[in-house]
Protein backbone atom coordinates (compact mmCIF):
# COMPACT_ATOMS: atom_id res chain seq x y z
CA UNK A 1 0.00 0.00 0.00
CA UNK A 2 1.31 3.28 -1.23
CA UNK A 3 1.79 6.37 1.53
CA UNK A 4 -1.71 7.47 2.15
CA UNK A 5 -0.96 11.37 1.20
CA UNK A 6 -4.76 12.61 1.73
CA UNK A 7 -5.08 10.65 4.56
CA UNK A 8 -2.18 12.22 6.29
CA UNK A 9 -3.57 15.94 4.94
CA UNK A 10 -6.99 14.69 6.79
CA UNK A 11 -5.43 13.81 9.97
CA UNK A 12 -3.74 17.16 10.38
CA UNK A 13 -7.30 18.29 9.81
CA UNK A 14 -8.77 16.81 12.81
CA UNK A 15 -5.85 17.56 14.73
CA UNK A 16 -5.95 21.25 14.51
CA UNK A 17 -9.64 21.51 14.91
CA UNK A 18 -9.82 18.50 17.50
CA UNK A 19 -13.48 17.29 15.89
CA UNK A 20 -14.27 15.48 12.80
CA UNK A 21 -16.95 17.67 11.75
CA UNK A 22 -15.04 20.74 11.76
CA UNK A 23 -12.49 19.28 9.72
CA UNK A 24 -15.32 18.14 7.00
CA UNK A 25 -16.09 21.73 6.73
CA UNK A 26 -12.79 23.15 6.04
CA UNK A 27 -11.85 20.57 3.98
CA UNK A 28 -15.59 20.90 2.03
CA UNK A 29 -16.38 17.04 1.85
CA UNK A 30 -18.65 15.27 4.52
CA UNK A 31 -17.16 13.74 7.87
CA UNK A 32 -17.97 10.02 7.00
CA UNK A 33 -15.34 10.76 4.27
CA UNK A 34 -12.66 12.45 6.81
CA UNK A 35 -13.59 9.40 9.51
CA UNK A 36 -12.84 6.98 6.64
CA UNK A 37 -9.61 8.81 5.72
CA UNK A 38 -8.21 8.62 9.30
CA UNK A 39 -9.06 5.30 9.25
CA UNK A 40 -7.17 4.33 6.54
CA UNK A 41 -4.35 6.24 8.39
CA UNK A 42 -4.11 4.62 11.60
CA UNK A 43 -4.65 0.98 9.62
CA UNK A 44 -1.45 2.20 7.56
CA UNK A 45 0.37 2.63 10.47
CA UNK A 46 -1.05 0.13 12.80
CA UNK A 47 -1.83 2.76 15.55
CA UNK A 48 -4.75 4.97 16.85
CA UNK A 49 -4.15 8.21 16.68
CA UNK A 50 -7.69 9.61 18.26
CA UNK A 51 -9.53 8.41 21.50
CA UNK A 52 -12.74 9.87 22.07
CA UNK A 53 -13.25 12.00 25.85
CA UNK A 54 -17.14 12.61 25.86
CA UNK A 55 -17.78 15.13 23.16
CA UNK A 56 -14.09 16.15 22.74
CA UNK A 57 -11.39 14.03 20.49
CA UNK A 58 -7.94 13.96 22.25
CA UNK A 59 -4.68 13.02 20.41
CA UNK A 60 -3.40 9.55 21.55
CA UNK A 61 0.12 9.36 22.78
CA UNK A 62 1.07 8.04 19.13
CA UNK A 63 -1.38 10.94 17.57
CA UNK A 64 0.35 13.52 19.22
CA UNK A 65 4.13 12.50 18.16
CA UNK A 66 2.92 11.91 14.39
CA UNK A 67 1.60 14.84 14.07
CA UNK A 68 4.69 17.07 15.39
CA UNK A 69 6.22 15.23 12.77
CA UNK A 70 3.93 15.55 10.08
CA UNK A 71 2.37 19.34 10.31
CA UNK A 72 5.25 20.92 9.67
CA UNK A 73 5.33 19.33 6.39
CA UNK A 74 1.58 19.90 5.73
CA UNK A 75 2.11 23.84 6.51
CA UNK A 76 4.92 23.92 4.29
CA UNK A 77 3.04 22.77 1.24
CA UNK A 78 -0.17 25.02 2.04
CA UNK A 79 2.38 27.57 2.36
CA UNK A 80 3.68 27.60 -0.92
CA UNK A 81 0.62 26.45 -2.54
CA UNK A 82 -0.73 29.59 -1.34
CA UNK A 83 2.31 31.61 -2.76
CA UNK A 84 2.08 30.23 -6.08
CA UNK A 85 -1.81 31.09 -5.83
CA UNK A 86 -1.15 34.68 -4.91
CA UNK A 87 1.40 35.26 -7.02
CA UNK A 88 2.80 38.77 -5.21
CA UNK A 89 3.81 37.91 -1.90
CA UNK A 90 3.67 41.42 -0.89
CA UNK A 91 0.04 40.66 -0.36
CA UNK A 92 -0.12 39.67 3.78
CA UNK A 93 -3.25 38.75 5.63
CA UNK A 94 -2.63 38.89 9.69
CA UNK A 95 -4.65 37.10 12.14
CA UNK A 96 -5.39 39.17 15.32
CA UNK A 97 -7.45 39.22 18.06
CA UNK A 98 -10.48 42.28 17.48
CA UNK A 99 -9.49 43.77 20.94
CA UNK A 100 -5.22 44.32 20.31
CA UNK A 101 -6.50 45.18 16.51
CA UNK A 102 -9.17 47.92 17.38
CA UNK A 103 -6.53 49.28 20.39
CA UNK A 104 -3.19 48.86 19.29
CA UNK A 105 -2.89 48.19 15.68
CA UNK A 106 -5.24 49.84 13.87
CA UNK A 107 -4.26 53.39 15.09
CA UNK A 108 -0.65 53.02 13.74
CA UNK A 109 -1.41 51.05 10.10
CA UNK A 110 -1.31 54.44 8.54
CA UNK A 111 2.70 54.56 9.68
CA UNK A 112 2.89 50.86 7.87
CA UNK A 113 1.58 52.05 5.02
CA UNK A 114 3.61 54.32 4.65
CA UNK A 115 6.39 53.11 5.25
CA UNK A 116 5.73 49.64 3.13
CA UNK A 117 3.17 51.08 0.43
CA UNK A 118 3.84 48.22 -1.93
CA UNK A 119 2.34 46.01 1.33
CA UNK A 120 -1.08 45.07 0.82
CA UNK A 121 -1.73 44.44 4.75
CA UNK A 122 -5.48 42.74 5.00
CA UNK A 123 -6.64 42.52 9.25
CA UNK A 124 -8.73 39.41 10.08
CA UNK A 125 -10.44 38.43 13.46
CA UNK A 126 -8.82 35.84 15.25
CA UNK A 127 -11.37 33.80 17.29
CA UNK A 128 -9.52 31.12 18.25
CA UNK A 129 -5.84 31.62 19.28
CA UNK A 130 -3.65 28.86 18.46
CA UNK A 131 -5.75 27.52 15.42
CA UNK A 132 -3.02 29.02 12.89
CA UNK A 133 -5.53 27.82 9.49
CA UNK A 134 -3.01 29.48 6.95
CA UNK A 135 -5.79 28.69 4.35
CA UNK A 136 -7.52 32.02 6.30
CA UNK A 137 -4.60 33.98 7.08
CA UNK A 138 -0.79 34.21 6.15
CA UNK A 139 0.46 34.88 9.77
CA UNK A 140 -0.79 35.59 12.96
CA UNK A 141 -0.31 37.08 16.70
CA UNK A 142 -0.70 34.88 19.26
CA UNK A 143 -0.22 33.90 22.46
CA UNK A 144 0.51 30.15 21.84
CA UNK A 145 3.37 30.18 18.96
CA UNK A 146 3.80 26.92 17.48
CA UNK A 147 6.80 25.06 18.49
CA UNK A 148 7.82 23.68 14.92
CA UNK A 149 7.99 25.33 11.37
CA UNK A 150 7.04 28.60 12.12
CA UNK A 151 9.18 32.02 12.27
CA UNK A 152 8.77 33.64 15.49
CA UNK A 153 9.19 37.04 16.40
CA UNK A 154 8.34 37.96 20.30
CA UNK A 155 6.51 41.19 20.73
CA UNK A 156 6.10 41.90 24.42
CA UNK A 157 4.92 40.32 27.89
CA UNK A 158 1.64 41.48 28.60
CA UNK A 159 2.31 43.79 31.92
CA UNK A 160 -0.76 44.96 33.74
CA UNK A 161 -1.32 48.44 35.50
CA UNK A 162 -3.47 50.48 37.45
CA UNK A 163 -5.23 53.23 35.57
CA UNK A 164 -8.56 55.23 36.39
CA UNK A 165 -9.95 58.49 34.48
CA UNK A 166 -8.44 61.61 35.01
CA UNK A 167 -11.62 62.86 36.56
CA UNK A 168 -11.50 60.20 39.26
CA UNK A 169 -7.54 61.12 39.67
CA UNK A 170 -8.21 64.42 40.30
CA UNK A 171 -10.44 63.39 43.46
CA UNK A 172 -8.19 60.52 44.62
CA UNK A 173 -4.46 62.04 44.10
CA UNK A 174 -4.14 62.15 47.44
CA UNK A 175 -4.00 58.49 47.26
CA UNK A 176 -0.34 57.43 49.22
CA UNK A 177 0.02 53.72 49.10
CA UNK A 178 -1.19 50.76 47.61
CA UNK A 179 -3.63 49.65 50.04
CA UNK A 180 -5.37 53.39 49.84
CA UNK A 181 -6.98 52.05 46.58
CA UNK A 182 -9.34 49.87 48.49
CA UNK A 183 -11.10 52.78 49.02
CA UNK A 184 -12.18 53.09 45.54
CA UNK A 185 -14.14 50.49 43.26
CA UNK A 186 -11.73 47.82 41.64
CA UNK A 187 -12.41 46.65 38.30
CA UNK A 188 -11.11 42.82 37.93
CA UNK A 189 -11.12 41.51 34.17
CA UNK A 190 -11.57 37.73 34.44
CA UNK A 191 -9.27 37.39 31.05
CA UNK A 192 -6.62 38.53 32.48
CA UNK A 193 -5.06 35.42 33.61
CA UNK A 194 -5.38 32.23 32.40
CA UNK A 195 -7.07 30.91 35.50
CA UNK A 196 -10.16 32.78 34.77
CA UNK A 197 -11.01 32.88 38.67
CA UNK A 198 -12.60 36.73 38.79
CA UNK A 199 -10.43 38.79 41.05
CA UNK A 200 -7.03 37.09 40.41
CA UNK A 201 -5.64 40.79 38.70
CA UNK A 202 -6.37 42.59 41.82
CA UNK A 203 -5.07 39.58 44.15
CA UNK A 204 -2.09 39.31 42.24
CA UNK A 205 -1.27 42.95 42.46
CA UNK A 206 -1.56 43.68 46.27
CA UNK A 207 -0.08 40.11 46.81
CA UNK A 208 3.19 41.99 45.54
CA UNK A 209 2.38 44.67 47.53
CA UNK A 210 2.21 42.05 50.36
CA UNK A 211 -1.19 43.22 50.94
CA UNK A 212 -4.23 40.70 50.85
CA UNK A 213 -6.86 42.10 48.69
CA UNK A 214 -9.26 42.94 51.90
CA UNK A 215 -12.77 40.89 51.73
CA UNK A 216 -14.48 44.11 51.98
CA UNK A 217 -13.40 45.86 48.65
CA UNK A 218 -15.73 46.45 46.17
CA UNK A 219 -14.41 44.51 43.34
CA UNK A 220 -16.91 44.89 39.78
CA UNK A 221 -16.10 42.15 37.39
CA UNK A 222 -15.87 42.09 33.77
CA UNK A 223 -15.12 39.25 31.33
CA UNK A 224 -12.13 40.66 29.29
CA UNK A 225 -9.56 43.63 29.88
CA UNK A 226 -11.51 45.88 26.97
CA UNK A 227 -14.52 46.08 28.83
CA UNK A 228 -12.78 46.55 32.08
CA UNK A 229 -11.14 49.52 30.30
CA UNK A 230 -14.02 51.24 29.07
CA UNK A 231 -15.92 51.36 32.71
CA UNK A 232 -12.50 53.06 33.62
CA UNK A 233 -12.43 56.00 31.28
CA UNK A 234 -16.06 56.48 32.61
CA UNK A 235 -14.66 56.92 36.13
CA UNK A 236 -16.31 53.63 37.32
CA UNK A 237 -12.66 52.76 39.47
CA UNK A 238 -9.26 51.83 38.98
CA UNK A 239 -8.63 48.54 36.77
CA UNK A 240 -5.55 47.08 35.74
CA UNK A 241 -5.06 47.51 32.23
CA UNK A 242 -2.28 46.22 29.39
CA UNK A 243 -1.33 49.58 27.68
CA UNK A 244 -1.67 47.73 24.21
CA UNK A 245 -5.40 47.68 25.36
CA UNK A 246 -5.47 51.57 25.41
CA UNK A 247 -4.90 54.35 22.30
CA UNK A 248 -2.55 57.05 22.85
CA UNK A 249 -5.77 59.55 22.93
CA UNK A 250 -7.25 57.68 26.01
CA UNK A 251 -4.42 57.98 27.54
CA UNK A 252 -4.05 61.68 27.15
CA UNK A 253 -7.19 62.64 27.34
CA UNK A 254 -9.46 59.77 29.29
CA UNK A 255 -7.05 57.48 31.18
CA UNK A 256 -4.24 58.36 34.10
CA UNK A 257 -2.07 55.81 35.16
CA UNK A 258 -1.63 55.72 38.64
CA UNK A 259 2.06 56.47 39.99
CA UNK A 260 2.08 52.02 41.80
CA UNK A 261 3.61 49.05 40.66
CA UNK A 262 2.95 46.76 37.72
CA UNK A 263 2.34 43.13 37.25
CA UNK A 264 3.10 40.82 34.42
CA UNK A 265 0.20 37.98 33.22
CA UNK A 266 1.09 34.69 31.92
CA UNK A 267 1.13 35.67 28.00
CA UNK A 268 3.40 36.87 25.87
CA UNK A 269 2.00 37.67 22.51
CA UNK A 270 4.38 36.71 19.30
CA UNK A 271 4.19 36.96 15.58
CA UNK A 272 4.37 33.93 13.88
CA UNK A 273 4.20 32.68 9.73
CA UNK A 274 5.46 29.37 8.45
CA UNK A 275 8.93 28.76 7.98
CA UNK A 276 7.83 27.99 4.20
CA UNK A 277 7.03 31.39 3.26
CA UNK A 278 9.90 33.26 4.89
CA UNK A 279 11.18 34.88 2.24
CA UNK A 280 8.64 36.84 1.74
CA UNK A 281 9.19 40.22 1.82
CA UNK A 282 5.87 41.66 2.80
CA UNK A 283 5.93 38.95 6.17
CA UNK A 284 9.40 40.01 6.92
CA UNK A 285 8.68 43.94 6.34
CA UNK A 286 5.70 43.46 8.74
CA UNK A 287 7.41 41.16 10.98
CA UNK A 288 10.24 43.57 11.54
CA UNK A 289 7.66 46.75 11.91
CA UNK A 290 5.72 45.12 15.07
CA UNK A 291 8.55 44.24 17.17
CA UNK A 292 9.79 48.01 16.25
CA UNK A 293 6.10 49.21 16.93
CA UNK A 294 6.55 47.49 20.48
CA UNK A 295 9.47 48.75 21.53
CA UNK A 296 7.90 52.25 21.29
CA UNK A 297 5.45 51.10 23.86
CA UNK A 298 8.10 50.33 26.69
Amino acid sequence: MSLPLRSIHYFVEVARCESFSLAAERLHVSQSAVSHQVALLEGYLGDDLFVRRGRKILLTAVGENYFNEVAGAINAIEGATANVRQYDTRQVKLAVHGSLAVKWLIPALDEFRQRYPNVELTLQMLTQDGNFDTQWADCFITTQPPGMGYQRYHLYDETLKPYCSKALWAEAHRLESAGDLIQYPLLSAISAFASGEPGTDWQRWFKKANLRLPVSARVHHFSHLLLAAEAAKYGQGIALLNEFMTTEQEREESLFELPFHSIQTDDSFYFVYPSSTAKSPGLESLGDWLVALCRTRH
